[in-house]
């Protein structure tokens, strides 16, 4: 039997970790498979019971970055062969970098790197990483979680376009339903106002003052705003909550582990992560038939999100002005949002489910010629 090792650099929780762990579950199905990462932090394995801990490899050696995880490249190398593994799938550069060197002297393994975010949005010493070729010697096939990723794997990490498969970001479309026990009033949450909601890590990157900023410019009363999540940002949010007096317009709430079942209870949700970023909980959004308002600081921009989601009468796009965020709020909500609703369900189901996902990978599997 094919023998499959899923590698990141933690568990924390994040979109890549939740993706990879997925992605552990529907192998272990067919395939040996095992998980790698390079701390001892499992933290998102509470979200995913049928995991346990004592499964998961770990250097116990922390995530400082490059550096440090390159330095545990002999006990990995081991642990490969040990475990006789012949497919290695990694989606963050840093733990990427440990097989792509091991690949350097013990060819015999696979590589197939799936890439999470744009190349607009790598730090200085992965940009660096690309620029070296070593990614591309060393990985066999790339996996773009969109056509618009696998344009950037070729034209902006360089790579050889034989080697780049498009395969659309999953979603678990029988977890993420419209179809929840759960009420507003389990959570504290009105049953009588429009809810906004967004849940994310409170990151720089996330954007999340421009979902309390656009409140400023919603004058209608029956619209809240719910934001879950926790993060460095947490204090600057409450300052801005407080500096536009929004106590009443904008709940901040700690995040929770059962987003599946709040995130229907919202009539929106307001994906403002910065950059053209194919973020899962947009699909989750989607799979739970809630609209997505998505923001873009340019025309490339706009294009991936016309062209991926909104073009398919899922949402609206807006640019970053929180004016016009707040017009687009109202905008889509005197639209017709029952519609809507189902056109988001039935994007989900019929182009990011997991079926879909698993029909291309095991293609990809099957040209390797394991067995």
């Amino acid at each position: 039997m094919t023998n499959i090792l899923i590698v990141t650099n933690s568990l924390c929780f994040g979109g890549a970790e939740s993706f990879s762990i997925q992605l552990y579950e529907k192998l272990k199905q067919s395939y040996n498979t095992h998980y790698l990462i390079f701390s001892d932090d499992m933290k998102i394995l509470e979200r995913f019971q049928n995991v346990r801990p004592q499964d998961i490899f770990s250097t116990n050696k922390g995530t400082r970055g490059f550096l440090s995880m390159l330095s545990q490249t002999f006990k990995v190398y081991n642990y490969i062969k040990k475990n006789k593994i012949d497919v290695v799938y990694t989606s963050m550069p840093p733990s990427a970098l440990v097989f792509w060197v091991i690949k350097l002297f013990y060819k015999k393994i696979k590589i197939i790197y799936i890439t999470m975010h744009v190349y607009e949005n790598a730090g200085k010493n992965e940009i660096t990483l690309w620029k070296t070729g070593l990614p591309n010697k060393s990985t066999d096939i790339f996996v773009g979680l969109s056509d618009y990723l696998s344009g950037q794997l070729i034209n902006k990490n360089k790579v050889n376009k034989e080697k780049v498969v498009t395969n659309r970001l999953p979603v678990d479309t029988q977890k993420f339903s419209p179809n929840v026990k759960l009420k507003r009033s389990d959570v504290n949450l009105p049953e009588d106002k429009k809810i906004l909601g967004i849940c994310c890590r409170l990151h720089p990157q996330k954007r999340v003052h421009l979902f309390v900023e656009t409140f400023r410019f919603l004058e209608n009363e029956n619209v809240l705003g719910v934001i879950y999540g926790e993060g460095e940002e947490h204090k600057k949010l409450v300052e801005l909550i407080n500096k536009y007096n929004l106590n009443h317009k904008v709940l901040l709430r700690p995040f929770i582990d059962n987003i599946s079942e709040i995130i229907p209870l919202f009539d929106l949700y307001l994906q403002t992560v910065s950059g053209p970023n194919l973020g899962l909980v947009t699909l989750e959004a989607f799979s739970c038939g809630v609209p997505v308002i998505m923001l873009a600081d340019n025309d490339e921009e706009i294009y991936m999100i016309e062209d991926t989601y909104c073009g398919q009468n899922v949402g609206r796009v807006s640019t970053t002005d929180p004016k016009i965020i707040a017009d687009t709020v109202k905008e889509l909500l005197n639209d017709n949002l029952d519609e809507i609703k189902l056109n988001c369900r039935k994007l989900a189901v019929e182009q990011y489910s997991w079926e879909q996902f698993m029909k291309v990978n095991d293609k990809v599997l099957e040209s390797f010629n394991l067995n």
